[in-house]
This record gives structure tokens, sequence and C-alpha cells, in this order.
């Protein structure tokens, strides 16, 4: 069996495809020989927010259930090779909360609320958390705490994490402790268990498994505009090792799963919706002006820069770019436009800036996407690539669909788009129906066309014949 690989088309042959989604072979990829009789009843997904369930901000007992493992596993049933697939719902009606959109702004952008959720049994404040106070709050445990899920997605779980003990334990609930409180409700009161400990504890009985895990690493830095989260040196090497110890667990026995490579960060629409340039031309469309935009230096703070087209402003702070805020001047308190005069920058917080961030992160997920090779051409380190290779496993990229999926235009209503069945798909969060209001997660429709790709790879790398969703029948929200 030779390695594999599975992409989302082009906009054209998207748009042909009755099944929603096609697939196409990376430049340079063998396909495998497929196997026969692929066994799909005992099913484990491994990951982070995105195997959870995630879904505009929040986990709610509805975004659970719309998440693409739970997708997946309906699909299994059909095709008759499916058995159940446990998850660690929430109780219906409350959840940790989430974002509601409220309206768009004069640029189209969306503006959203935060509904408060209902499962919080405790609060732990971090008035030192980077970024200003935080607070952690802990959510009622699930059910099936006695017994793990066969949807092991835990929210914000770091891939560097995975061999943390008492990560799930309440008592490591403090200001700024190594706890996570999604991990903490698929456990019984008072586990040290690591997350890999709990991943070969439930991959004993599995048959099949999907990996998507690593994102939620990096999120952190993005999310801040690179002033929170860390990126140490070694970041692609210790990724793709505990990837490595992921797997060994998983592949164990000869079972059979799919990898995921991470999305290009950019192709999100957190960061693509800020792209340098085009916000800059269309706030200068709607003032009617040539106004710049000024961008903190990244190592000057407190001095300006004009915005280039490597740089991007996270989609959460474009309602803000252009509002008149209140700025100190000397002795005197101006009114100006946010980022729209250089005395008034857009703060570092709200940017990635090419020249100190995003290079170094784009690059950090190429490595362990790709692998590292040194200069004579040695593996440095085999990346998610090398290690299908190795075990012998399909390997899907997000990245296609996600770009597929692109407007492709700022501030704007959908342009370059797809239609499916007369049903508009795009990356403009909530009009294009596939982005969550985070800019990040997905919506039901585009957890469908997530599962697709699966199943599409699946099919061509095992001779399954596991039927795709019908996209457009499902709810254009989670909550």
């Amino acid at each position: 069996m030779k390695h594999f690989s599975v992409t989302l088309a082009g906009r054209t042959g998207l748009a042909a495809a009755a099944a929603l989604l096609l697939n196409a072979c990376a430049p340079g990829q063998d396909i495998p020989t497929p196997t026969t009789g692929i066994d799909l009843s005992h099913y484990l997904a491994v990951g982070d927010s995105y195997t959870a369930g995630l879904s505009a901000g929040g986990l709610t007992r509805t975004s659970q259930e719309y998440s693409f493992p739970n997708l997946l596993a309906q699909q299994f049933a059909l095709a008759s090779g499916g058995g159940s697939f446990g998850q660690p719902l929430l109780e219906a009606g409350t959840g940790t909360g989430y974002l509601n959109l409220v309206d768009f702004t004069d640029t189209g952008v969306p503006r959203a609320r935060r509904v408060a959720g209902s499962a919080v049994r405790r609060f732990v404040a971090d008035r030192n958390a980077c970024g200003g106070p935080d607070t952690v709050r802990l959510y009622t445990r699930s059910t099936t705490a006695g017994t793990l899920p066969q949807n092991l997605g835990v929210p914000g779980l770091k891939l560097s994490q995975i061999e943390v003990a008492g990560l799930g334990n309440e008592v490591n609930a403090t200001p700024g402790g190594a706890f996570n409180p999604y991990f903490e409700r698929l456990l019984p009161a008072s586990d040290n268990r690591t997350y890999l400990a709990a991943v070969t504890t439930a991959a004993t009985s599995a048959t099949f498994f999907t990996f998507f895990q690593g994102l939620d690493e990096v999120m952190p830095y993005i999310r801040s505009g690179g002033t929170c989260g860390t990126l140490p040196f070694n970041l692609s090497t210790l990724m793709t090792n505990n990837a490595k110890k992921m797997l060994d667990v998983l592949t164990a026995n000869g079972h059979k799963g799919i990898i995921f490579r991470l999305p290009d960060i950019t192709s999100l629409p957190l960061l693509r919706q800020g792209k340098g340039n085009l916000v800059q031309a269309r706030l200068q469309a709607y003032y009617h002006d040539k106004a710049l935009i000024y961008i903190e230096d990244p190592f000057l703070p407190g001095n300006a820069q004009p915005i280039s087209d490597g740089d991007y402003i996270l989609a959460t702070a474009l309602p803000r770019v252009g509002q008149l805020t209140p700025v100190q001047v000397g002795a005197n308190t101006l009114m100006l436009p946010y980022g729209r005069d250089e005395r008034n920058p857009i703060r570092n917080a709200d940017v990635l800036d090419k020249a100190s961030e995003l290079n170094t992160l784009s690059g950090f997920i190429t490595e362990y996407n790709s692998g590292k090779t040194s200069p004579s051409g040695a593996v440095i380190t085999p990346g998610l690539e090398g290690l299908a290779k190795a075990y012998k496993l399909p390997i899907i990229d997000p990245a296609q669909g996600l770009n597929t999926l692109d407007t492709g235009a700022l501030f704007t209503k959908v342009s370059n788009s797809v239609s499916l069945s007369g049903v508009v798909y795009s990356a403009e969060p909530v009009r294009g129906n596939f982005f969550s209001l985070d800019y990040f997660t997905l919506t039901p429709r585009g957890n469908a066309l997530l599962a697709n790709t699966c199943i599409t790879a699946i099919n061509t790398a095992y001779r399954a014949n596991i039927p795709a969703i019908d996209v457009n029948k499902l709810p254009a929200t989670a909550q």
C-alpha cells in the first residue's frame, strides 16, 4: 500500500459534484492498493475543537450532534459497517455559551454577542492571564465519564499536552494551572490520566479512527495576534513526535484510519477576512478617501507603520477599524479613527504581521504537515505526510476545501462562491454557510462538507461504499 492524499477540487468540479464534494490526488502522490473489507464497527475520533464539534465559539449539545465525527458515524451505519458512536453530550438546553449574530456593520462585517452558557458549575479566575484577566469555566461532567466515549475531541487541547498528567483533574483548575475543562468532562473525578493514556484505553476496542489534531496548538497565538501562546523553536518537531505517539496507539493491531493535515491558516476567515491591502481598499472605497491603514510596529511597540498585504487584521477586530476612539496625543485626548490615523494604529494584539509572526507560524505548520529536511536532503522530521507513508494511511487536506470555498473579496456579499443545488457556499462567515461566527470553526453544513471529504478518501483508499451526506438538508447554524 502506498501513500494516498485527497483534497477538495476547484469550484467548477465542486459545483458539479452530485455528492457535494470531489477529491483529487495531490501532485506527486501515489494511490495505494486498496484494501477490502474495512471494519467500521468501532469508530474512534481523536482531535481537538473540530473533532469535538465546537461551533460559533462554544460547545452545545446541538453542535456536538453535528460534529463531523458524529455525521461520519451516521454514514458508516448506513453502509452497514458502523456501530454505535458515543459522545460526551451536554444536557439538552445547556452548553458552554456561544456567539449569536446581532447584525452587520455598514462595511458588511458580522457583529455578534455572547450567549452565556448554563452548564457551568464552577469558575476559576486568572487575573494574570496573557491578554488580561480570564476565567476558566468547569462544566457538568459527561454521563459517559465512567466509560470513555468514542468521540475524544477536546476543545483547546494542545498536541504538546497529550502527556500532561492531571490535565483533566479538577485539582489543577487553578489560575495558570495545566487544566482542560473539556477533558475533565470525559473523566471520572480525580482522574490523573493523560490524554494519550485515554486514547490508548479507547483504542483497544477501536477498529477505525480519524486523527485531526494540532490546530488548537497554535490558535491561542493566532487569536491573540501573536501576543499570547508560545511557539517554541522546536514546535514542529514536538508536534510530529507527539502525533507519532498517537498514531502508534491508534494503528496498533493493524487498525485503519484517516489523517488530516492542518489547513493553511490564512484560509480561515479569522485571517482571510482581514488581508491587509484588501481591507484598506474596501475602507477607502467606503469612506471615499485615500487614507492608509496603520498598524503597530511589531519591533517598536507604540510606533506605527502602514499595513502591507502580508499583514492580517483579525476578523474579530474588523468591526472596530475606522471607528472613532479616544487617544491621548500630548496633553490632549482626541477622537481618532482606529487604524486609519497614524496616531491611532491597530494594536499588535489585533494583527498577525508578516514580519515577525505570520511567517514563523506558517513555517511551523508547513513543517508539521510536510516535514523538514536538512540542506543535504536528510529528513529532520517527517511531518504528517511522512507519518502517513510510514503507517500506510490516507491523508486529506482540509486546506484545499477551505480555499475552494473562498469568497475572494472582503466586506462584500458572496462573490467567488459555489452553488450546490441552489444553496451558496463560501468562506464568508454566516452568509457562506460554511464557517461559524467565531471565524474558525464550522457550521453543521461545513462539518458535513468536511465529513464528505473524509468519506471520499475512505471509499477510494479502502474500497468502501459509504454514502455521502446531503449537506443542504442540514441547518446553517448549530445554535
